[in-house]
């Protein structure tokens, strides 16, 4: 079985899925109290409702974003730490967007054909996107991560043309998608079930390994280092 967690948003959440990606048992929280108090309770009920014991779960598999920095590191690490903590289950994580992606190709708004948009809310006014297809062996990515702000929102996906979209992003600025942009139904934010379902089906970007399921920020954190004054020397474990 696999153990998906996601936690790139807002919504926190936590599912048992069998190996084919079907969903056993699933928590999900759509905002606060912070993730940090809700996982790990997530993981334990699921494991209870399910009746299934931890020496039934072989992969713990994690969101690993574009989203929020807080909610990305606390997914990441407890995914980690929970894989670490036995040597035998494996650790896989899969971009948040390419979860939401392959839900939207499964969506019946997508039967129809056109691009692939999962759009998740990157706060400062800014949504994260990538674009993505539907093949025959399931989904292919066609771009990399783009930060669209919510002026050039609509015209960004205009220029894609015609398109399924969803996530938060998509549930957030609704107002502003362009009619070539047709929103996927019930799709409105990533869940650990995506996940789960991503990693059972090998999505694009899936990967193993705690050298390689790492958080995928997609910019840059708004906190940065002061830099030193001209001339002032670093002192080892401290500030200059």
């Amino acid at each position: 079985m696999i153990l998906a967690l996601e936690t790139a948003t807002t919504a926190c959440s936590a599912a048992l899925c069998a190996a084919d990606g079907s969903v056993v048992a699933e928590r999900f929280a759509s905002a606060g109290p912070a993730h940090s108090r809700r996982l790990l309770p997530f993981v334990h009920e699921v494991l209870e409702e399910s009746g299934a014991g931890w020496d039934e779960v072989e992969t713990v598999a994690v969101g690993l974003g574009p989203g929020a920095y807080t909610g990305l590191r606390i997914g990441v690490a407890t995914a980690r730490a929970l894989a670490q903590a036995d040597g035998r289950v494996r650790l896989a994580g899969v971009p948040t967007l390419t979860a939401l992606a392959l839900a939207l190709s499964e969506a019946p708004e997508a039967a129809v054909g056109g691009l692939l948009v999962p759009l998740v809310d990157g706060r400062r006014r800014e949504v994260f996107a990538a674009l993505y297809e539907r093949v025959d062996r399931g989904l292919r990515q066609t771009s990399g991560v783009s930060v669209v702000g919510r002026d050039d929102l609509a015209g960004w996906l205009a220029g894609c043309g015609d398109a399924v979209v969803g996530g938060d992003g998509a549930a957030l600025y609704r107002e502003l998608l362009p009619v070539s942009a047709r929103p996927a139904a019930g799709i409105e934010t990533p869940t650990a079930a995506m996940v789960g379902r991503a990693v059972a089906l090998g999505a694009p970007g899936l990967v193993h390994g705690p050298d390689a399921v790492l958080p995928i920020y997609g910019r840059a954190p708004d906190a940065t280092p002061r830099a030193a004054k001209p001339g002032a020397v670093a002192r080892p474990g401290g500030s200059a």
